[in-house]
């Protein structure tokens, strides 16, 4: 194996130990010492090893002091059709919503409400988005949707609640894709970073279409897959 290429397999290594739960948030991370012992390698690959999770946001490095694991996953179902915020808050979470788009467009197949957000929790003194959205509702269905603000309010609350509109089924594919420049940057990854895209299309008890929306999920973001919602 190439020299310059052992540290990016030492990091994928540790990277996909982080990424399983082998160490807890906060936790002390293995020191430099103990991996060079571990991998039978030099303290300066470790280290190259050790940066590259360090840029990827998933360990903290502390000046003089042993690196600490900084991920914290979350367990979000998917396709249950509640939404983002409702799943945050149920977690005792505070939910938070950057607006990129808002905008009505005019495609094939009609008039759609594009909403484009990154969606994430509140981690002061920063926020840690966990998912790119990129969704079309149809304005048939949602006349005058534009007029709300979805950094403050729920899409589907306000699907539910305005509208009388409850999303229920979905038909769903999913993509590995890599991190351009503007995800890794809201992901806190490396460029080329490799990410999953489910692309959906959702639809009510009457069989409407009711949105279609592709979703990126950050790496610490845990996906579980249902069928429909159920109720």
């Amino acid at each position: 194996m190439e020299a310059e290429n052992i540290y990016t397999v030492i990091a994928a290594k540790l990277r996909q130990q982080i990424m399983q739960g082998d160490f807890k948030d906060g936790g002390v991370f293995p020191s430099e010492s103990e991996l060079t012992k571990r991998f039978q390698v030099t303290r300066t690959t470790v280290r190259h090893a050790l940066d590259l999770l360090v840029n990827e946001g998933l360990l903290l490095k502390s000046q003089g002091r042993r690196n600490r694991v900084r991920i914290r996953k979350i367990t979000k179902t998917t396709w249950n059709f509640a939404s983002f915020s409702e799943g945050m808050r149920s977690s005792h979470e505070i939910p938070v919503s950057k607006v990129c788009k808002a905008e009505i467009v005019t495609t094939d197949d009609g008039r759609f409400f594009n909403l484009v957000r990154l969606r994430g929790i509140d981690r002061t003194p920063k926020v840690q988005f966990m998912t790119y959205e990129d969704t079309k509702v149809p304005i048939e269905l949602f006349p005058q949707i534009e007029r709300f603000d979805f950094s403050v309010v729920s899409l589907y609350e306000t699907m539910r609640k305005e509208y009388g509109v409850y999303p229920f089924k979905g038909e769903s594919q999913i993509f590995a894709v890599l991190a351009d420049k503007f995800l890794a940057k809201s992901f806190a990854v490396t460029e080329g970073y490799p990410l999953v895209k489910a692309v959906q299309s959702i639809f009510d008890r009457e069989g409407r279409l009711v949105e279609k929306v592709s979703i990126v999920y950050a790496p610490e973001l845990i996906i579980k897959l249902t069928q429909d919602a159920g109720h």
